[in-house]
């Protein structure tokens, strides 16, 4: 039984749902913009077609997203070996670089193969030029880190940031930079936090 009440003993597997690149975006495009966070629905949506088309609907429970418990996606990642957390506040994956995201986390009854990845460096330790941190243009994006998460989400806010709608450090990521996403889904995710953001300030500076 966890925290949050779950009795993990009735599964035998916790499966994690990840896409690298745009395509996910371009599905979603295709599928229809539904709800008011369509890429949750989506998300979910496939999810419910993975479990009844390929598996046979086994006895499951959905984690994320809007699910029964809110799993530390980071960490899921670093042990499934996907991803390590990177200085742009997002994710970095040794092949999509900050252009992957996880989609959704369940737990199931049913005995599937386990995936082993080997372990790869850190993309940011071996990458040489590091463009990312001189692409902040307040100086946030540091390596090592911490990077200054306070100092970026105000400069978001501010009128007229060249950082309302993109990351220009993330853009500046060599990794994977081919995988990049478009500039409606890049625009769509850093717009779609910003009122959270704004929310979160004008409670803490009161």
């Amino acid at each position: 039984m966890t925290e949050a009440g779950i009795a993990v003993s009735d599964f035998r597997r916790l499966v994690l749902l990840g896409a690298g690149g745009p395509g996910f975006w371009s599905n979603l495009e295709a599928f229809g913009f539904y709800s008011d966070d369509p890429v949750d629905h989506y998300a979910r949506h496939l999810t419910r077609r993975l479990l009844h088309d390929f598996l046979g609907d086994p006895p499951s429970l959905l984690l994320y997203p809007g699910g029964a418990a809110a799993p530390s996606l980071t960490r899921l990642g670093e042990l499934a070996g996907w991803g390590s957390p990177s200085p742009v506040f997002v994710g970095i994956h040794p092949d999509y670089g900050p252009w992957f995201a996880y989609r959704a986390a369940f737990l199931i009854d049913l005995d599937l193969p386990v995936d082993e990845v080997a372990p790869r460096p850190h993309p940011c330790d071996v990458c040489l030029d590091k463009p990312c941190l001189s692409a902040c243009p307040v100086g946030a994006v540091r390596w090592p880190g911490p990077s200054d998460i306070d100092t970026c989400a105000r400069s978001r806010i501010e009128d007229g940031s060249p950082c309302a709608d993109r990351c220009l450090a993330r853009l500046a990521c060599p990794v994977g930079a081919e995988h990049r996403y478009s500039l409606a889904q890049i625009r769509y995710h850093y717009l779609h936090s910003l009122p959270t953001i704004r929310s979160y300030y004008a409670t803490q500076d009161k």
